[in-house]
């Protein structure tokens, strides 16, 4: 292997049709024993109130209300309408399949059976970007074809939990974040005009789904501009191209999926006005400058620094609120309550906080991969051959992120795998296995060195449950809700873990105050008032604008000093002003009209 991967052997990424078909079908064969796997307990390990939600938002969309470019999402109700900001670009496969199903079948069977196959189909996607960005990170190394097979296996087997992002049912997102981050991958892998459209492409589609991406594309066109200021061999093709894909996409994705207002619109943490403006700037920049600039390496610096920093600052001053970062909407009392309390919005000391023991291992041995091969990676800076690098680079910075934030942990698992059968090739060449033995060795006592101390360092830290935890439970799963059924649509006010349920069993014409969505916070800090308050007028203006008042019966004892409305609800007792509906079924489920006047 002649320490790592040549510029030829990266170009090439060559198997024949054979090999390829077999690396594919390893890849995707190993990828379904792990969707299967999690349907074994019969309890999703991902699926979560994010695909509730999009299921709510696609069939809202299909009914005869639901529009296109309106993003407003009337069930939910703070009592402000809650504008949605996930993009129909993630909707858009569901509502085409459905409505093609819906021509042979029912069309509510038609929109589950779309909830299936299409995370199975990007599941097969995710596999061949796998199988192709292996395939090219694997070079010229003499592995045997057998030992490929199985390092293609054990990689899949690292990256369960980004595969686990495709099981069917789970809608949310995630799933497409992935593939855009593997196929930016893959072109920067290809490293000519078709890779620069793919890079192009991939990054304006990751970002109109949502900013999560937002660090890889950053760092994806930093890493061009890099080439193009170096003059590195092919740079100037690749770079061309993306920008131009770049362009194209974000005018059609603006005018596909947001339309004339919403393109106009402000938004910070979404898709919308000041990101189209930045995205086509950039952009623009960056291609004109391949066209035009061909100076001194200062002067292709100056020629793209210069107006990137007026961008920068001509779009700071046009949405100064976005200078706050998307979250600015959240309330201090839904920070503290809601947002503060998720375990993926914290660093990994959380894993240990919370005695997440697998995870650490899985982020252990991630480390231990990417720090291993760190030695290749020196050794391709040497002849500046970028390709390699700045895929490393992605998934080092995907590494970084998870240990400032957890939330980003599935994009280091689809990525650092993938150097994997670099490491077993280069540890199977004869020449070479003397240094690659050594940085193994090193790399693994390093990384279980460092992240074992900390299990000394962290102590394991269950907080006590409160009523606000209990408030975010979802107590009525399985309860009878045919009391709806009795009452005249209207709000309703419930703590926010039970809104989901309400919404799925109750008729038209019901909405809740909030869901845990940062974009609700609004209407959680409501709930927050008018449940865990003492004060009765606070607790009166926070329930002014709803109809109805809902939670569950709960073995669970909440502190009536610290929660009186949610602890009196709770245990089954009455409320002054609010008015018990009597449910024709035995339920936990408790729906109270609210008699303002007399409320307390």
């Amino acid at each position: 292997m002649a320490g790592g991967v040549s510029e030829a052997d990266i170009g090439a990424g060559t198997l024949d049709a054979a090999s390829a078909t077999r690396s594919f079908g390893v890849v995707f064969a190993t990828s379904l024993l792990i969707v299967l796997a999690d349907f074994v307990d019969g309890s999703l390990f991902n699926v979560d109130v994010d695909d509730q939600l999009r299921e709510l938002q696609i069939r809202f969309l299909l009914s005869e209300k639901g529009s296109w470019y309106d993003p407003t999402l009337p069930f939910i109700a703070m009592p402000e309408p809650y504008l949605s900001p996930w993009s129909r670009l993630v909707d858009l496969p569901y509502v085409v399949i459905a409505k093609g199903l819906s021509l042979v079948m029912p069309a509510g069977q038609a929109l589950q059976a779309a909830f299936w196959i299409w995370p199975l189909v990007m599941l097969a996607i995710f596999s061949l970007l796998v199988t192709s960005l292996a395939t090219r990170l694997f070079g010229g190394t003499a592995l045997p074809q057998r030992t490929r097979m199985i390092a293609l296996a054990l990689m899949t087997m690292f990256m369960a939990i980004a595969v686990l992002e495709f099981v069917p049912g789970r809608i949310d997102h995630h799933n497409v974040q992935i593939l855009c981050l593997l196929a930016m991958a893959l072109g920067v892998c290809r490293w000519d005009r078709t890779g620069g459209v793919l890079i192009g492409l991939a990054s304006a589609a990751s970002l109109i789904v949502g900013l999560e991406g937002l660090p890889f594309v950053t760092f994806a066109y930093a890493a061009l501009v890099g080439v193009f200021v170096l003059e590195v061999r092919g740079a100037r093709a690749v770079v061309w191209a993306a920008s131009l894909a770049m362009f194209a996409a974000t005018v059609l994705g603006a005018v596909a999926f947001l339309g004339v207002p919403g393109m106009l619109s402000v938004q910070c943490d979404a898709f919308s006005a000041p990101h189209i403006a930045l995205m086509l700037g950039f952009s623009g920049i960056l291609g004109l400058c391949c066209i035009l600039v061909r100076g001194h390496v200062l002067v292709r610096l100056a020629a793209l620094a210069v107006p990137s920093v007026a961008l920068l600052g001509i779009t700071g001053f046009s949405f100064p609120a976005c200078l706050a970062g998307p979250y600015a909407v959240i309330d201090p009392l839904s920070r503290v309550y809601w947002f503060d309390r998720i375990w993926q919005e914290h660093s990994i000391l959380s894993f240990y906080a919370g005695e997440r023991y697998s995870l650490i291992v899985l982020f252990a041995l991630l480390a231990a991969v990417l720090l291993a091969v760190a030695h290749l990676a020196v050794r391709q800076a040497r002849f500046a051959f970028a390709p390699w690098l700045v895929v490393y680079g992605l998934a080092v910075l995907a590494l970084v992120l998870t240990i400032v934030q957890t939330r980003y942990i599935r994009f280091p698992v689809a990525l650092a795998p993938l150097f994997l059968p670099v490491l077993l090739g280069w540890a199977s060449d004869g020449a070479e296995r003397k240094y690659s033995s050594r940085a193994i060795i090193a790399a693994v006592t390093l990384c279980w060195a460092i992240l074992a101390g900390f299990f000394f360092v962290v102590p394991a830290f269950q907080p006590e449950a409160d009523a606000v935890d209990y408030m975010a439970s979802n107590q009525c799963a399985g309860q009878d809700f045919s009391v709806l059924a009795s009452a005249t649509p209207g709000r309703i006010a419930a703590p926010n873990g039970v809104g989901m349920s309400i919404l799925f069993s109750a008729p038209d014409g019901f909405s809740v105050a909030a869901l845990p969505f940062h974009r609700a916070s609004p209407g959680m800090k409501r709930m927050y008032e008018a449940f865990l308050s003492s004060d009765s007028a606070t607790r009166r203006a926070a329930l002014a604008p709803f109809d109805y008042v809902a939670v569950c019966r709960s073995p669970l004892k909440a502190d009536t000093e610290r929660a009186p409305l949610y602890a009196a609800l709770s245990a089954g007792r009455d409320w002054p002003g609010l008015v018990r509906m009597q449910s024709p079924y035995e339920s936990d489920f408790q729906l109270f009209r609210i008699d303002h006047a007399a409320l307390r």
